[in-house]
């Protein structure tokens, strides 16, 4: 899983390529208000869209695997940088970033048992366990 990010001289306006041949372009910037131009998702919303995309696809995954009905999952996520007050307010181990995740299970057919393990399933998205979990940081 590689990704390359490069940014020109102005703005903020960012060309990521991505994918085993960096056969995929996706564009960050940031909003006007910020000094972009609003070109494209932020890169903290690129996080959440990681997470949701991953989500998504992992309870896909589980409901093929297992013949469940799934209609569709519809997974909302929302991440927040906290002030300094509000990281201290949120608690002792309240970390700098909070992310919340609602997700939807579309599908009449789903019992509710059916539903409970789709939502432990989903915690086990790569995406999720790596944020959950941290990761460990090199630089080359």
């Amino acid at each position: 899983m590689k990704a390359v990010a490069k940014i020109g001289p102005e703005g903020f306006r960012t060309e990521i390529k991505a994918g085993t041949e960096l056969e995929h372009t996706v564009i960050a910037d940031e909003p006007g208000d910020k000094g972009g131009a609003n070109d494209g998702p932020t890169a903290m919303e690129l996080l959440s869209a990681a997470l949701g995309a991953c989500t998504a696809a992992t309870l896909r995954s589980y409901a093929n695997l297992k013949g469940i009905e799934l209609e569709g999952v519809e997974v909302e996520v929302d991440t927040v940088r906290r002030k300094p007050s509000e990281q201290q307010a949120a608690g002792e181990d309240a970390k700098a970033t909070l992310v919340r995740k609602k997700i939807t299970i579309i599908g009449d057919n789903i019992t509710n048992e059916q539903r409970v393990r789709m939502l432990e399933i989903a915690e086990k998205c790569p995406v999720n366990r790596a944020l959950v979990q941290g990761v460990d940081m090199e630089h080359i």
